[in-house]
């Protein structure tokens, strides 16, 4: 418990002392952003909070997929079988080299493209639909789509960081390409507002034991970076 603590004293030491929070992922397009990897100890975090919820050898669709390190890592630990969707041309192109199905495609422009018929177990949004121009078209749409559910992470923007950088006078620096922008309790109010069922809630939190677990988590508003929602249309 005191090393949490501290680590949290530092983090507001530093976002109060930082002189000017920089503005990042600045880039052209998605094909300059996927000439290099992308793949951070945060995205593995990731990987494992939302693998928990998905039992072995299902059907995945990851939209926004990237490079497939999501997709490579669900195949890995869980046979699972998995497709893709992305913007990036250079992303597709890395995802069907380690042997996926991925298509092109601009969700924002012509939603997921799938036929009537085309369902899967799940159908996964990781950091996408921040990005979005209509997030809530293409998440209603992957209702319509899925067996079990749909996976949804996103940044919290109630994490105490960006409330402090708020405070400062600068708007919370999480991506120069983020169009939305939720807390945890904003992204519980968006579902009940589109009629979408939160089936579970994951934060990095989860992670913690015990007694730091419960306490942290009864701040996850404030104390929580990511956010991990399963979801699912009302029945």
């Amino acid at each position: 418990m005191l090393n949490s603590l501290i680590s949290l004293i530092k983090l507001i030491i530093k976002a109060l002392s930082e002189k000017d929070p920089p503005f990042l992922e600045v880039f052209t397009d998605y094909e300059e952003y996927h000439q290099i990897s992308h793949v951070s100890p945060l995205a593995i975090l990731r990987a494992k909070l939302i693998s928990e919820w998905i039992e072995p050898k299902s059907t995945i669709l990851d939209v926004g997929c990237g490079e497939g390190f999501i997709m490579e890592y669900l195949h890995r630990t869980k046979s699972c079988e998995c497709f893709g969707i992305d913007i990036s041309h250079k992303a597709i192109e890395k995802v069907r080299s380690k042997g996926f199905n991925a298509v092109v495609r601009d969700v924002d422009l012509k939603g997921l493209g799938l036929s009537e018929n085309e369902i899967y177990d799940y159908i996964l949004f990781v950091e996408v639909l921040e990005h979005l121009k209509y997030p809530h078209k293409v998440l209603l749409q992957a209702c319509r789509h899925i067996r079990k559910g749909v996976i949804v992470t996103i940044p919290n923007t109630g994490f105490i960081k960006w409330r402090l950088q708020l405070l400062r006078g600068y708007f919370p620096r999480q991506s120069f390409t983020h169009l939305h922008f939720w807390t945890i309790r904003d992204f519980e109010l968006f579902l009940k507002s589109l009629g979408l069922r939160p089936i579970a809630l994951k934060t990095e939190l989860d992670l913690l034991q015990g007694i730091k677990r419960k306490i942290a988590n009864r701040f996850r508003n404030l104390l929580a970076y990511q956010q991990c929602w399963l979801i699912a249309p009302y029945k």
